[in-house]
């Protein structure tokens, strides 16, 4: 699971049938100031209705189809990161 940035949407004008009606965005991972990391964005399936510059959790495992194809999914928006330093 990585922490992301929603940095934009994705249009297809054809899916796979697991996809129709799903939104996909594109996150990038943020490092550990929550900055946005160079070469580290991917196309995710936003499945709790996230926006552009919200901060995600995103999941490679939570596939719709893993035996098909690997997917990365958007399973939350995170409201604070808390953490010692």
């Amino acid at each position: 699971m990585i922490l992301a940035k929603v940095t934009g949407h994705v249009v297809a004008t054809q899916k796979s049938d697991e996809l129709r009606g799903s939104n996909l965005l594109l996150v990038t991972k943020l490092d550990d100031d929550q900055q946005p990391m160079k070469d580290q964005t991917w196309v995710a399936v936003d499945s709790v209705g996230a926006g552009m510059h919200d901060i995600v959790l995103a999941e490679e495992y939570f596939a719709l189809n893993k035996d098909r194809y690997k997917a990365m999914s958007v399973v939350a928006i995170v409201e604070k990161v808390f953490r010692d330093r």
